[in-house]
């Protein structure tokens, strides 16, 4: 997390060429193709047989960089930031390159970008990188370090896989525009408390609770504007989308094969718009709502990750090691309840649903989700320890400074404060979890000024895949809300549901990965457009 300052202090930026938006560049992590699950395909059932690919039309081309970027080792420092190893036999290197901060600006300021790539020796030196893009929603080096140890690790035998982080998001960015106070205020909903003890008690009444956050979310607003001008509203989704045609033309190649994840599918989907003959495949993995205004994104969330914690609680049951017991869902509420009355020192009901998504987003085996049961147990009987340090640990993973400045920048459309107290009761009644807190975070960016849902591609140049998961942590994804715009747009995407677990279909699953590494394949896919991968 980038540094702050104290409350009332005087915040500060620094901007130049060493203004940082961190890439990540991994290059294929496994020793060889995972022979997991295959694809169910649904097909029309004529026994007709796939069309060869000698007579089947070819896609737009891809191709390796031609002019490839200056790689260093930089293991350590990667795993030094996130307390997670790559596999062994993976080489983790790093590197650089430029984009404008304003990109229609020739003369604009330049942003460098860092990039980080893993490799393997069984990675072919020849192959087309597939370029990964996160959001606000959790760094890029994060979800490609989970990518290199999940099941679908086995894409990365096939091509590199390349993460470019949202601009202005990575540990090393100088941006640092709110105080202490207004930032914690924020990042817990209303609570003020950096670092703890919580200044104002938890237990606040929901009117108090919307009026600190209203406040500090009006202060940061001020804050960053004075502090970042002219640059302030320059780090949102539409001009990350710039950062990739960036990384593009350093590459020297025609085309890129963009898979956004989470949020990110609103990076590669600006990219697609901004510059649609410049896609050469589109992969939306877990995406959120693009398009959607902010109240709207917000109920989706709420349902979403309640269906998601539903889901936990109910497997988990069926994992010997995990804690939780047959009622685990009631447990859960149990510390999210816990915390909002100011039971739980230090710690807010945000904080604490933060840290179950985002531990739960990024687990990978039973053993990380029996080890998060186990420290929600715990917590329910008064054994905070364990879920402190995994306070500590997502909160710089989810909410930095950068990351509250973009989310802020993206927001479309207002949500008055006097119609907050009836979406919390509306919202609680559907969501009892999570329905209190998606509310409050529509006052988190009261005083920004609201933008412009961003543009939707208008045609594709090739049909865009969707992996949907279903239980997704992190942002609740519902891919139909993306069906409107592909109509729009005359294109009929290539599905593939999951109804897993975790944040991303493709780090969770081999059969999505097998799907992943045909699309990017010379011909388009053959068979179904609509396919399911056993979770």
């Amino acid at each position: 997390m980038p540094p702050t300052t104290l409350a009332g202090m005087r915040p500060r930026l620094i901007l130049g060429a060493g203004l940082t938006a961190a890439i990540l560049l991994l290059a294929g992590c496994a020793t060889g193709p995972d022979t997991g699950p295959t694809a169910i395909t649904g097909g029309k059932g004529d026994g007709n047989p796939a069309q060869s690919s000698s007579s089947a039309p070819q896609g737009p081309v891809l191709a390796a960089p031609r002019n490839d970027l200056g790689w260093t080792d930089c293991a350590k420092a990667v795993s030094d930031r996130f307390g997670m190893t790559a596999p062994a036999g993976t080489s983790i290197e790093c590197a650089s390159f430029t984009s404008p901060i304003t990109p229609d600006q020739q003369s604009a300021e330049l942003l460098t970008i860092d990039a980080v790539r893993a490799r393997t020796a069984a990675t072919p030196k020849d192959a087309p990188p597939l370029v990964l893009t996160t959001g606000t929603d959790m760094p890029a080096q994060r979800a490609l370090l989970m990518l290199t140890a999940g099941d679908g690790k086995s894409i990365l035998a096939r091509n590199p896989v390349v993460a470019v982080e949202m601009r202005g998001t990575d540990s090393r960015s100088t941006i640092d525009c709110m105080t202490m106070l207004d930032s914690s205020t924020i990042v817990n909903n209303g609570i003020a408390g950096y670092p703890g003890p919580l200044r104002a008690p938890a237990a606040l009444a929901t009117a108090q609770r919307i009026d600190r956050l209203a406040k500090s979310g009006s202060s940061a607003a001020d804050s960053c504007n004075d502090t970042l001008t002219p640059n302030q509203v320059n780090f949102t989704s539409v001009l990350a989308a710039s950062d990739l045609d960036a990384l593009r033309v350093r590459w020297g190649v025609d085309r890129l094969a963009v898979l956004g994840l989470g949020e990110g599918a609103d990076v590669a989907l600006s990219f697609a718009a901004q510059y649609p003959d410049r896609v050469g495949r589109l992969i939306l993995d877990t995406p959120t709502s693009f398009g959607s205004n902010t109240r709207d994104r917000a109920s989706t969330a709420a349902t979403g990750v309640q269906r998601a914690l539903t889901t936990y609680a109910s497997r988990c049951a069926q994992i010997a090691q995990c804690s939780l017991g047959g009622n685990g869902l009631a447990t859960i509420a149990s510390v999210v309840n816990k915390a909002a009355k100011g039971d739980i020192p230090d710690i807010s009901d945000t904080n604490v649903l933060t840290a179950i998504t985002t531990a739960l987003g990024t687990a990978i085996s039973d053993a990380d989700r029996a080890a998060l049961a186990a420290a929600i147990s715990a917590a329910d009987r008064g054994d905070t320890k364990a879920l402190t340090t995994l306070v500590s640990t997502t909160t710089g993973l989810r909410d930095s400074q950068p990351q509250l400045l973009s989310r802020c920048n993206n927001s479309s459309g207002t949500v008055g404060l006097d119609q907050v107290p009836g979406l919390i009761t509306e919202w609680t009644k559907q969501n009892p979890i999570t329905g209190t807190n998606a509310a409050l975070s529509l006052v988190r960016c009261n005083g920004w000024a609201t933008s412009q849902p961003a543009k939707a591609p208008t045609s594709y140049t090739t049909a865009p895949l969707v992996l949907a998961g279903t239980n997704d942590p992190i942002n609740g994804s519902d891919a139909s809300t993306l069906n409107a715009g592909f109509t729009e747009a005359g294109t009929a995407p290539i599905s593939v549901s999951w109804d897993g677990l975790g944040y991303s279909v493709l780090a969770h699953s081999s059969c999505a990965a097998d799907v992943v590494g045909d699309y990017l394949g010379a011909t388009p896919l053959s068979g179904p457009a609509e396919r399911a991968c056993p979770s």
